[in-house]
């Protein structure tokens, strides 16, 4: 056996060392306390900004048809990936790449990953602009990326989901080698101001973690939100609390592709292992020991918050942008409060009359 195969060849070390300084840029008090007040969007300048000044690539290309010479102070401004594709292996693969674009369309999103090789962090900032579409993209754009192998969507709630998942993001794929990209939606609305533990930021990367227990009642749910969709949960919990005196467990869910593909390649790995020792995927785990009805919110169409049903061992309601036809956008917390009540009346936990009430006290027929 040569001596050289107990080396790392030098394009992995040089990347796995930006990596690592990028990751220590980034574990600092002052930008954790910026991005636990500030939306996805404003977490997601920060952060590059912050890293634009150590070992990582970052390209601006979001800020084209902006006035992008006014963005964070120092450094030359990338707005195209090209020039770096396009020089020596090495060049390539010597840094993390962060992509800041805006597209609502697959095509554009499709120019971008040609330009990188389908390699690097993206952060589409559509969603920070009005548009005629739910979440500011196109109904396909989220259906493409939870159908292909080598991407990971995410739809984080705040600034500090985005940060935690970022830094994840940068492990997985510059220090453990992972393949592929990462993927991330962000919205200008303010986050929580909620601090994520150490243990609370991996499970945002693996795709979901909770953000409030489930208090003691005779009637409960578990409601699971993505993005924008998590604030509207917060207020179904407090209605169905307040006005039906039903308890609610509340979990932000940052990738529900995540969690269908996880949950997916353990299941066929017991397939194909009947005899070895089952083990349960994340979503699984998150969700085990209760029978409570669990109800998945989307701002996007409710097919992507779908993707998890068959993998949820409890009665299953999927809510998007597209479940209730009066509503525009993500589905509104007085439906979501009455879909909970329809899932309970439904196993026989409380009358099913208590739906129809709901649905005309809150004036959604």
């Amino acid at each position: 056996m040569g001596w050289e195969r107990f080396h790392l060849p030098e394009p992995v070390r040089e990347v796995r060392h930006a990596a690592a300084s990028c990751l220590a840029r980034l574990d600092d008090d002052v930008l954790d306390a910026h991005c636990r007040s500030a939306s996805p969007h404003a977490a997601m300048q920060a952060i590059a900004s912050r890293l634009e000044q150590g070992s990582a690539w970052i390209v601006r290309a979001a800020e084209r048809d902006g006035n992008w010479h006014s963005s964070a102070a120092g450094g030359h401004r990338n707005i195209s990936a090209w020039p770096l594709w396009l020089g020596s292996e090495c060049q390539r693969r010597e840094k993390p790449l962060l992509y800041l674009m805006r597209s609502e369309s697959i095509a554009g999103l499709r120019a971008v990953l040609a330009e990188t090789a389908s390699q690097g962090i993206f952060c589409n900032d559509a969603e920070a602009f009005s548009s005629r579409w739910p979440k500011s993209v196109q109904p396909a754009l989220p259906l493409w990326l939870s159908a292909i192998a080598d991407g990971t969507p995410y739809d984080p709630a705040s600034g500090a989901e985005i940060l935690a998942i970022l830094r994840a993001a940068l492990h997985a794929l510059y220090i453990d080698g992972e393949p592929g990209f990462v993927y991330f939606s962000a919205h200008a609305d303010d986050g929580d101001a909620r601090a994520l533990s150490a243990s609370d930021g991996q499970h945002a990367f693996k795709g979901m973690y909770r953000v409030a227990p489930l208090q003691a009642s005779t009637a409960s749910v578990r409601l699971l939100g993505a993005g924008k969709a998590l604030s509207q949960v917060r207020h179904a919990a407090e209605l169905l609390q307040q006005d039906w005196d039903v308890a609610s467990e509340i979990w932000s869910c940052p990738s529900y592709t995540r969690l269908a593909r996880d949950a997916y390649a353990a299941e066929r790995w017991h397939t194909l292992h009947p005899r070895s020792e089952k083990s349960s995927a994340h979503l699984q785990a998150c969700l085990a020991g209760s029978a409570s009805p669990v109800l998945a919110v989307t701002g996007y169409a409710q097919n992507i918050a779908s993707q998890i049903g068959g993998f949820v061992p409890a009665r299953f309601v999927a809510l998007g942008a597209d479940s209730h036809r009066w509503g525009a956008g993500t589905a509104s917390a007085q439906w979501i409060a009455a879909m909970a009540l329809k899932a309970l009346g439904d196993e026989g936990t409380i009358p099913l009359c208590r739906a129809e009430e709901a649905l005309k006290r809150y004036r959604l027929v």
